[in-house]
This record gives structure tokens, C-alpha cells and sequence, in this order.
């Protein structure tokens, strides 16, 4: 038998062993004395795991429905994943959307298509759902400013900048005991497919420095589009100002579902349990925000 509250629980030291076995349950409660501060620390990882991925499909989800990028193709070249648009003046409004699915059936090319460029909004749009699903784990959660030197591919928007030096925004999460983690929703744009990494792994497989000090999340789902506001550049035109007040309120749609819909339940019961729980989060929230007229 397996305890239950370490199983699926992730390692944070390599050479650690987070599966602990016992002939029957008799045996089980005989070493529960011993065995439970370590089980309860495998068991705040575990609701960490859960929580990273429960982001990720929020963020995916709702890209997915209001995906801004008029794309034609998706294609590979010397390792980068472009991703081929056609570009919009910044007089013309910003047409959202379905994701156009058709364009790739790899799974890895449409999640790297919709997280492309999404690190700060995912940062603003999950603020609310990180600290609610978070809320009992104990935690401190810092926004943080990292610039990846080995991405597993890179992507691009072609014609487009080149943001191949521009910062990625992460969450560094520290649990009780001192264990740092890095949760990664939007790291997909990069080729990684883990959305949660112990921090010192995190920073030493993709070579990555710190670009800014870490600070408090204290994100709301505006954040970003209040700060764009203010930047001239960003408002010389109506289509752009028009624009951002769309995405405000879908925002805003998104935060109702999160205080009226999304339980901290979510991310208890088994594997299969869990599974099941983000297909529906999932499925509720793409029919929530197609709900949005």
C-alpha cells in the first residue's frame, strides 16, 4: 500500500524518495507518527502541482477562446516555431476569437501558439485564481523576472519583433521548510512542459538569470491593462484604446467565474479525480467565456 498523501507528490531534492510503502494499514498507522510532517510536506507539493496545472489550463482555455492573433500558418525553421500572422495596422480593431485549430495537430505547436507573448497577462489574468486555489498552503508567492538562455525551441511571430531578449515572468512560490518552486503557465512558448520546477532545476536547466528583485503577486486581472493606459504609445489610436477595454471586460468575465464557480475542492480527490476536474473547469469555463457577448 502507498499513503495516499504522498502518492503523485513531486520530488524537490533529486535523489529524494516520495512514495512511502507499507505491507497493510495496520502498518500504515503504526508509522503515522513518524511519518506525517514529511507526508504533509509531499501533501502541500502535491496542491502545489494540482494548482500549476489548474493555471495553466485557465490560461490555455482562455486564449484559446479569445485568441487575438490573426494567424495563417504554424510551421517549424532551424528550430524556431513561427508562427505566421497577418498584421493588422494599429488604426484597425483587433478581431477575437476561436483559436484557428486546423493550422497544427501537434499539441506542443498550439500551446506554444497561444502562450506566445502571454507571460504578463498570465500574470495579471490568474492572480485571483492562484490566491484562491493557494488559500490553506502554506506559502509565499513572489512575481518574478527571469531571462531563459536555453529554451527547448523558441517562437516567433513572423512578421513581428524579434522578443527573443525580452524577459519571461514566472511565479518563485516558497512552501514551509524553505522549498522554492517555479510555477510556469505560459513557459510553453519556450518548449517546456513542466509547469512546475523546483527553483534551483528551474534556473539551472535553461540557463536562466534573474532580469528583476522578485515582488509580491499581488496581481488583479487588470493589472497590465491599467499600466497600458498610461504608456502614450499604447493609446495614440481608438482601435487601441477600444481594444483594450474589450479585453478589460473580458477579464472581468473571467474573474466572475473564478469567484462564483471555482472551488478549492478542484484540486483534491485521485489522479483520476483531479483529471476529471480540469476537463470540466475546462469545458465550463470556454463555455463561460463564449457566454460573453
Amino acid at each position: 500500500m502507498k499513503c495516499a498523501g504522498c502518492l503523485d507528490a513531486p520530488v524537490y531534492p533529486p535523489e529524494e524518495r516520495v512514495d512511502t510503502v507499507y505491507c497493510n494499514r495496520d502498518c500504515q498507522k503504526v508509522h503515522w507518527s513518524v511519518h506525517k510532517a514529511h507526508c504533509r510536506t509531499l501533501g502541500s507539493r502535491k496542491k502545489l502541482l494540482r494548482v500549476a496545472v489548474i493555471l495553466k489550463v485557465a490560461l490555455l482555455t482562455y486564449r484559446e477562446v479569445r485568441y487575438d492573433i490573426d494567424l495563417r500558418r504554424i510551421a517549424v525553421h532551424d528550430g524556431v516555431l513561427c508562427l505566421y500572422q497577418n498584421q493588422r495596422p494599429a488604426t484597425t480593431r483587433c478581431r477575437r476569437g476561436r483559436f484557428p485549430a486546423h493550422l497544427t495537430s501537434n499539441n506542443a505547436h498550439r500551446e506554444a501558439a497561444l502562450a506566445n507573448n502571454q507571460c504578463t497577462t498570465a500574470m495579471a489574468l490568474l492572480g485571483r485564481l492562484t490566491r484562491k486555489l493557494l488559500k490553506g498552503v502554506t506559502s509565499t508567492i513572489n512575481i518574478l523576472d527571469v531571462q531563459i538562455g536555453k529554451p527547448t525551441t523558441r517562437t516567433k511571430l513572423v512578421p513581428g519583433p524579434d522578443a527573443s531578449n525580452c524577459p519571461h515572468t514566472v511565479l518563485k512560490v516558497k512552501l514551509s521548510g524553505n522549498e522554492a518552486w517555479i510555477i510556469d503557465t505560459a513557459g510553453c512558448q519556450y518548449g517546456f512542459e513542466e509547469v512546475l520546477v523546483p527553483f534551483e532545476t528551474y534556473m539551472t536547466e535553461k540557463s536562466c538569470t534573474i532580469a528583476s528583485a522578485p515582488a509580491p503577486y499581488d496581481a488583479t486581472e487588470t493589472k497590465d491593462l491599467d499600466y497600458f493606459s498610461t504608456l502614450p504609445f499604447m493609446n495614440k489610436t481608438k482601435a487601441q484604446r477600444g481594444d483594450r477595454e474589450q479585453e478589460r471586460r473580458a477579464r472581468m468575465h473571467f474573474a466572475e467565474f473564478v469567484s462564483i464557480h471555482v472551488s478549492r475542492d478542484i484540486i483534491n480527490g485521485s489522479v483520476a479525480e483531479f483529471e476529471r476536474n480540469c476537463d470540466r473547469f475546462a469545458r465550463d469555463l470556454t463555455a463561460h467565456m463564449l457566454a460573453l457577448t
